[in-house]
């Protein structure tokens, strides 16, 4: 079944109301108020893929030597439990272990943390296609579609790019500037 613009949207995986209220969204006409797109905001682990982008940066930070696994696994541990004005805290230690790394060294680890790009290793296999799917059909239908995690860019970009996100990369550190 597809929308009235012509999107069509897969039934993998959607619930048979959600489908329906996706469908909805969908077939309805972008309204554009004062020349701006309407914006859909995505969680990226846990929504956009089934991974976790920090803990898989931090594994292969770990396996270069250039953080400390304690810490690492640490700061995962305590902020997977905290909430409220504790998560901050955490957040903010794990900012502190990519301390004196250079962006190069974040960015090749993100990439490598995805896997080789075949979509089968790494994160790049936990991708939901039908997230993919959605968000697609979104930006047909007029849609700005932005990402939104506290899990470090350079985790997530290779994960924006592999789901065709990456329109959403300026927003994608959002989550980490509001806490500095």
């Amino acid at each position: 079944v597809c929308a009235a613009h012509g999107s069509c949207l897969s039934r993998v995986s959607w619930s048979p109301a959600t489908w329906q209220h996706l469908y909805a969204l969908l077939a309805r006409p972008v309204v554009a108020d004062h020349g701006r797109a309407p914006v859909a905001a995505f969680d990226a682990d846990g929504t956009l893929w089934s991974g976790d982008a920090f803990g898989a940066l931090g594994a292969e930070l770990v396996r270069r030597g250039l953080v400390d696994r304690e810490a690492c696994e640490r700061v995962e541990v305590e902020y997977g439990r905290s909430q409220g004005e504790e998560r901050r805290k955490w957040l903010l230690e794990s900012l502190a272990l990519f301390r004196g790394l250079s962006a190069e060294d974040l960015v090749d680890a993100g990439e490598e943390a995805w896997g080789r790009g075949d979509g089968a290793t790494g994160l790049g296999a936990t991708l939901r296609p039908e997230m993919s799917d959605l968000v697609n059909r979104l930006r047909s239908g007029g849609w700005r579609v932005l990402i939104v995690t506290a899990s470090p860019a350079e985790a997530v970009l290779r994960g924006a790019q592999a789901g065709r996100h990456e329109r959403a990369l300026p927003c994608v550190t959002r989550a980490w500037e509001a806490v500095l």
